[in-house]
């Protein structure tokens, strides 16, 4: 379900079949906590397949929106047809970008680890914030589908 102004990697329309939202503060702990929720979503959903990417990538997001935005957060998990789009919505309306950092570098892999493991992803700004979403249908190994080559300055 790609809104105006989305920016995304192709088209996210879906039938949206189940919406569940998580509120969270500010806090280390949000990331777990947003974590084990989203994988309790998909269980109840048999989604049991996806829930090794999207435990990764919700995990990303979240701690992203956490250092980035430092605001309370509100996560919402749609089902649509066969997968999942995760959305969290935060109060910054600064814009997601990928960057480049050394191979030793403990951050700089989100924009990569969603390009390589969501079927599609993009944010919006809202009047309060942004709302930073990926959607996940097909299993991808998150150690063989992703090339951090790019983001590492290699070959």
């Amino acid at each position: 379900m790609t809104l105006p102004g989305d920016e995304g990697t192709g088209d996210s329309a879906r039938p949206t079949t189940v919406v569940e939202q998580l509120s969270l503060p500010p806090r280390a702990s949000s990331a777990r906590e947003a974590r084990r929720w989203v994988v309790r979503q998909l269980e109840v959903w048999s989604l049991e397949p996806l829930c090794e990417q999207v435990e990764l990538l919700t995990t990303e997001v979240v701690t992203n929106s956490l250092l980035h935005a430092g605001t309370p957060m509100l996560v919402e998990v749609v089902r649509e047809g066969a997968g999942v789009r995760v959305s969290v919505t935060d109060g910054s309306s600064v814009v997601p970008t990928r960057r480049r950092y050394s191979p030793n570098a403990s951050t700089g892999r989100g924009m990569t680890l969603l390009s390589g493991l969501a079927d599609d992803y993009g944010w919006h700004t809202t009047p309060g914030g942004k709302v930073t979403w990926f959607r996940v249908e097909r299993v991808r190994d998150a150690w063989g589908d992703v090339r951090f080559d790019d983001v590492m300055g290699g070959p």
